[in-house]
């Protein structure tokens, strides 16, 4: 097996981002979506056919934070929107959508004044 035959089968990885342990998956190919998951959502998979028509990248952020996204102070929202958007930079992403499994009203808003210009259409703040 090559090597670059092994990246492709394990494609989660830990990364600090502004100091925060993250855990990052990243399946697929295509259109991007990030779906950001918590310490409630732990056990979160997509399935194979969602990963064929699109890129996911999954960004669990129990290591960095320790609680629920629901459980964050408006500042750490900042901070974890802050962190999202640094996400997006490193992978070079320029159109994406965010999902966020925890229906935070506060994150959504934050998400959007940050990234209005890369996001695919106005409903790219999908929830679950």
């Amino acid at each position: 097996m090559s090597f670059y035959g092994s990246l492709e089968k394990d494609n989660s990885i830990n990364i600090y981002i502004n100091d925060r342990l993250y855990n990052i998956d990243d399946k697929g190919q295509g259109k991007c979506e990030i779906i950001l998951v918590d310490k409630s959502h732990s056990k979160f998979q997509q399935t194979n056919e969602e990963t064929l028509s699109k890129r996911i990248i999954t960004m669990d952020i129990t290591p960095a934070w320790g609680m629920n996204i629901n459980d964050l102070s408006i500042s750490s929202l900042f901070e974890l929107a802050k962190d999202i958007h640094l996400l997006a930079d490193i992978y070079w992403i320029d159109k994406l959508k965010i999902n966020d499994l925890s229906n935070n009203v506060q994150l959504s808003e934050i998400l959007k004044s940050i990234f209005h210009k890369r996001l695919q259409d106005e409903l790219a703040l999908d929830y679950y």
